[in-house]
């Protein structure tokens, strides 16, 4: 995006997406394909995906789509799971694409209830915008548990999360006078669960002192905003439950007077390219002031 805003010329309009990808289920090139051309017309300035594969030698699809999309790209490759399972052609993490460099500053595996580590994980990278278009800031990707009855699980990984951008982010004296990151992420939850309410301040925040403001309810969207939804031919078609919101974008709270606002948020892959569905979730767009 790269405009001034008009409330502060001090800060400029980004617009941070989160897709997952579905990795390499069906036909996955083609999909592939469609994944690209959806996000070329999105024109996002950040990308945060899950379920992007890796494969062993190191190619990545997040480098895969950067390479055609002329942006950058960091992937948590290190957390792929080859030395477990040496055969496996390919793994699925989390990535980040940007229109500017990325550092990738960590990538730490989600515990469960238990404490016990699992495959679930954050991606943090700093993104080096020049100052003369409002200066560095956080992105990061996530992807927590799935399943129905997995509240607890997805709960104590939205808590590590939370603690893990505390770390980055630094004291709260000290994010007052700092953009925020962004975070998108596929939080496998609905906004009324308890693992949602803990990150958004709707209920006890899983972090003292950090909440995550919700993009697509702070945009005034008055729709649900279903990102897995029942109209995607990709979704099975009889899905114990279909139609609900998982995918968020979402921006760390405090910062800076002014930052963060979210001008617009929307859903996009929802339709089909030349005949192929990008994914079996709808990717999450937003327009935000950093």
């Amino acid at each position: 995006m790269g405009h001034a805003c008009g409330r502060a010329a001090i800060l400029w309009a980004v617009r941070m997406a989160t897709w997952n990808l579905q990795g390499r289920t069906g036909d996955w090139e083609s999909r592939q394909q469609a994944q690209l051309a959806t996000l070329a017309e999105v024109t996002p300035d950040v990308v945060a995906l899950q379920e992007s594969w890796v494969e062993p030698e190191g190619a990545t699809q997040a480098g895969w789509l950067a390479e055609r999309l002329g942006m950058h790209a960091v992937t948590a490759a290190e957390l792929a799971g080859f030395d477990r399972y040496p055969g496996a052609p390919y793994w699925v993490v989390n990535s980040l694409v940007a229109r500017w460099p990325l550092v990738q500053l960590a990538a730490r595996p989600l515990p469960d209830e238990h404490g016990e580590g699992t495959w679930r994980h954050v991606l943090i990278a700093r993104v080096e915008r020049p100052d003369t278009e409002g200066g560095p800031f956080l992105a990061v990707a996530a992807h927590l548990e799935h399943g129905l009855d997995r509240s607890p699980t997805r709960r104590a990984q939205a808590g590590a999360l939370a603690a893990e951008l505390s770390t980055h982010l630094g004291p709260p004296e000290a994010r007052r006078e700092a953009l925020p990151a962004v975070l998108g992420a596929d939080l496998n939850a609905v906004p009324w669960s308890d693992e949602v309410r803990g990150l958004t301040g709707a209920a006890e925040p899983l972090q003292p002192g950090l909440v995550l403001v919700d993009a697509w309810d702070a945009a005034g969207n008055a729709d649900r905003g279903d990102t897995w939804s029942s109209a995607n031919p990709r979704v099975p078609r009889r899905a114990v439950h279909p139609n609900r919101r998982l995918d968020y974008v979402m921006v760390t709270w405090p910062r800076r007077r002014g930052a963060g606002h979210v001008d617009g948020c929307r859903l996009a892959g929802t339709a089909p390219i030349q005949g192929v569905w990008p994914s079996d979730h709808y990717a999450v767009v937003a327009d935000i002031d950093l």
